[in-house]
């Protein structure tokens, strides 16, 4: 019996499980002779053999499989006819010929069908009878498939015959519009602005989105000519196309006349409802200059809802900054909208520092009369793009605001900008306030100001009985750059209090020009009784990258925390000297399995002779995990 017959027989058996086997297999061996018992398993078989039966003629394929299926195309049955497109959508290319001439049919759903088809067989062959359907055929529904499909295949031979068929039913035209998209012939977009006179609003609204995504750049001026006599709604639609297809800095480069026409068109799109269309305007609107742009922006702003309009809010905010500061921005910080207020400083913020300056004299004249959620803004405003000859004002806010933003923005501002005595006092009265973020604004502030009054204060500060004013001073004389200072920051590295003793190091490392001057103190403080003090002294000095602390981190292997000794095994690692190989070594032999995989990762990062020769000998480790983990690292060096 030969293999067809057994496959045949098999297919013929009541056992389900065998006709499964049985499609399989005439999948995988291509048995065309399975064919017409494929076929009729997909209109009789259960579920399972169905499903088998139908990934069987998928790998068969050819014309047989093609002409085969054909047929199920006309079957009553919903779940049969599904199925055989599915099928024909992937194989309709082994017999193009037999599937295209079904577009003969005299029934109107096989002529649907087989257009749908023909759209997934990335075929040019299937361009021609698509498009003689889309012209010819007397069925609505087989002229929309149709355009669907030659949508799908993207051609563009197509492009002439979509644009003819324009002129059909609204439904048919729907489909045709969005295969011209697809298509984007070069032809194409000029027949659909020439096809806007006679269309529908809806169907005018769909080429206008259409036009929007084509970024055909020629066809701007025939968009912008058809405002003149578009509905307003189509207008609105227009702009937000014409913003799609310039972006708004090219706006700017449009004819003077065009510009103006445009930039009316844009106000009056901002009232529309459509999000989209709203962004669009402000975008738009972003190049326009002079009172009008900017008050009917925020007259748009007080529609929006905080929580839902996040992104017209920020638009809005981008447009404003944009325009610039002008009268009508102005006007709006006399105003006691807290959205329109809130909005008009953000904007400001993010203006040139010319057009910044515009807004300060306003903006402090009514800083004092607005709530405080509105005075954080315009405080960000003024801290920003004030200059020293605004002190007063923020000597003021120190002196009358109790709000610790308030209080960190003038901060940061007298920092910046004053060195004077007054400000000076006013700064160090902030570092005894109760809060730790202002304490921290006025540190960093006093340290900015670079002044003697309060560099002298820090000294005597370095004395007191409260460790934070210890703690803030050593801090302050760390980041002075004044090697003056090195001499107390010694002294504070016996400190009692713990962070008194880590700022003091880092400030002796970062003003000490010669490493080898700490070596007393680095020694000391590796045997401090706090943990964290080691942790920071192994983490500074191994920042360093510096051989000459070399020695000190090989001493904290010995460290009797894990983490202290990890950190050294990192550092250690950073500066790839073959002298640290056999001090890791040691450490591999005697502690926990954390530092024995830190110290494997390192050899494979240090990679030497040495180092691979070690890891050579761990993969015959005991613990599975130490094995895996040393060829890794030996991968690692070999790779290399």
């Amino acid at each position: 019996m030969s293999e067809c017959d057994k496959i045949l027989n098999q297919l013929r058996s009541d056992d389900s499980e065998s006709v499964r086997d049985a499609a399989f297999v005439a999948g995988t061996e291509r048995i065309e002779c399975a064919i017409p018992e494929l076929i009729r398993h997909i209109q009789e078989g259960n579920l399972g053999v169905q499903e088998a039966a139908d990934r069987a003629l998928r790998v068969i394929r050819g014309e047989k499989a093609v002409q085969a299926v054909i047929p199920l195309l006309a079957s009553e049955e919903a779940p049969v006819r599904n199925a055989a497109m599915d099928i024909l959508r992937e194989i309709a290319e082994d017999d193009l010929e037999s599937v295209m001439s079904q577009l003969n049919s005299s029934d109107p759903d096989l002529r649907i069908f087989v257009s749908d088809i023909l759209g997934s067989s990335n075929s040019l062959f299937a361009v021609a009878p698509l498009c003689d359907a889309l012209l010819k055929d007397e069925e609505v529904n087989v002229r929309y498939q149709a355009a669907v499909s030659l949508g799908e295949l993207g051609f563009s031979d197509a492009a002439d015959s979509l644009i003819n068929a324009l002129e059909d039913e609204e439904w048919v035209q729907f489909s045709v519009i969005e295969a011209l998209t697809k298509i984007g012939a070069a032809q194409t977009s000029g027949a659909l602005v020439r096809a806007l006179d006679g269309a529908s609003p809806l169907v005018a609204s769909m080429i206008v989105e259409a036009l929007g995504e084509m970024g055909d750049l020629k066809i701007v001026p025939l968009l912008i000519e058809q405002m003149e006599t578009a509905p307003a709604p189509l207008q609105n639609k227009i702009c937000r196309a014409v913003v799609q297809l310039l972006g708004d800095k090219t706006l700017e480069l449009l004819p003077a006349d065009k510009r103006e026409q445009f930039n009316k068109a844009l106000l009056n799109a901002l009232e529309d409802e459509d999000e989209q269309i709203q962004l669009a305007a402000l975008r738009g609107l972003s190049t326009a200059k002079g009172d009008d742009a900017t008050q009917k922006v925020m007259s748009t702003v007080a529609t929006f809802n905080v929580d839902r309009d996040t992104d017209k809010l920020i638009a809005a905010v981008e447009c404003l900054a944009n325009i610039g500061c002008n009268n009508a921005l102005l006007d709006v910080f006399l105003d006691d909208s807290e959205l329109a207020l809130r909005v008009a400083a953000e904007a400001v913020s993010r203006m040139s520092e010319s057009e910044m300056k515009k807004a300060i004299p306003t903006i402090i004249s009514v800083f004092n009369n607005k709530g405080l959620s509105v005075q954080s803004d315009l405080i960000t405003v003024l801290a920003k793009a004030a200059d020293s000859s605004e002190e007063t004002f923020f000597q003021n806010v120190l002196k009358e605001q109790t709000d610790g933003l308030l209080l960190k923005k003038a901060l940061f501002f007298l920092g910046e900008n004053s060195n004077s005595p007054e400000s000076a006092e006013m700064v160090f009265e902030m570092l005894s306030h109760e809060s730790f973020d202002v304490k921290d604004a006025a540190l960093e502030a006093a340290i900015s100001m670079d002044n003697e009054i309060l560099w002298s204060r820090f000294v005597s500060s370095v004395e007191s009985e409260d460790s934070t004013e210890r703690m803030m001073a050593v801090y302050a004389l760390g980041k002075s750059m004044n090697d003056v200072h090195v001499g107390l920051l010694k002294e504070a590295l016996s400190d009692p209090v713990v962070d008194v003793r880590l700022v003091a190091l880092e400030g002796v490392i970062a003003l000490t020009s010669e490493p080898e001057d700490l070596m007393e103190q680095v020694q000391e403080l590796l045997h401090d009784s706090n943990k964290d003090v080691r942790l920071a002294v192994v983490d500074m000095i191994g920042k360093a990258q510096s051989e000459v602390y070399q020695h000190y981190l090989i001493e904290a292997l010995t460290d009797e925390d894990d983490w202290v000794t990890v950190r050294a095994i990192e550092h250690l690692g950073a500066l790839h000297n073959n002298e640290v190989v056999e001090p890791l070594l040691g450490v591999f032999a005697t502690r926990s399995i954390l530092v024995q995989h830190k110290v494997i990762k390192m050899l494979g990062k240090i990679g030497t002779e040495r180092c691979f020769g070690a890891l050579l000998t761990m993969m015959s480790h005991d613990d599975p995990e130490i094995c895996e983990a040393a060829e890794r690292a030996a991968e690692q060096i070999r790779s290399r």
